[in-house]
C-alpha cells in the first residue's frame, strides 16, 4: 500500500532574482512614465485647456495635480501590462497598492519639472512595486490584502507628515 503525504506549501510563494529584478524595473518604468505623462498633460493639454480656453472645468493653477491624477492612471495601465507579460504574482494588487500610496504626491512635486522630481518619482514607482510585489507573493489572499492594506495606511500616514 502506498502511503501518501500531504505535501507542505510555504505561506510565501518564492521569488526568484529575476522577478525581483523584472518588478524594480517595471516600477522604474511605471514612475518615469508618470513623470512624463504629468509634465505633457500639464504643459501641453490640461494646462491649455484650462488656462487659455477659460475652462470651468479645471483652474489654472489645478493642472498640474489634475494631470498628475491622468498620468498615474496610465502609467498604471502600462504597469499593468508589464506586471501580466511577467506573469507576476497578483499584478493587480500590486498596481492598485501603488497608485493608492502614490496618488497626490506627484501634484505637489511635479509642479517644477526638475530631474530630481524625475528621479524622485522613477525611485518611488520602483519601490512601491518592489514592496508591493514582495508582500502580494503570500498565498493566503486575505491575508495578502489586509497586509496590503496596513502598508498602504502606514505609508500614507508617513507621507502625510
Amino acid at each position: 500500500m502506498v502511503k501518501v503525504l500531504d505535501q507542505i506549501e510555504p505561506v510565501v510563494r518564492q521569488e526568484t532574482t529575476r522577478e525581483l529584478i523584472s518588478s524594480i524595473w517595471i516600477g522604474a518604468i511605471f514612475g518615469a512614465l508618470t513623470w512624463v505623462f504629468t509634465y505633457i498633460l500639464s504643459q501641453y493639454v490640461i494646462g491649455k485647456i484650462a488656462c487659455s480656453l477659460g475652462s470651468s472645468l479645471v483652474s489654472c493653477t489645478d493642472a498640474v495635480p489634475v494631470a498628475a491624477g491622468v498620468a498615474v492612471v496610465l502609467a498604471s495601465i502600462v504597469g499593468l501590462v508589464f506586471l501580466v507579460r511577467e506573469r507576476a504574482f497578483r499584478p493587480l494588487l500590486i498596481v492598485l497598492a501603488t497608485i493608492v500610496t502614490l496618488w497626490g504626491i506627484n501634484g505637489s512635486w511635479l509642479e517644477t519639472p526638475t530631474f530630481v522630481t524625475f528621479l524622485a518619482t522613477l525611485l518611488l514607482g520602483a519601490l512601491g512595486y518592489t514592496v508591493f510585489g514582495w508582500f502580494s507573493r503570500v498565498r493566503n489572499f486575505p491575508v495578502a490584502l489586509a497586509i496590503t492594506v496596513v502598508l498602504v495606511i502606514v505609508f500614507r500616514i508617513i507621507i502625510a507628515l
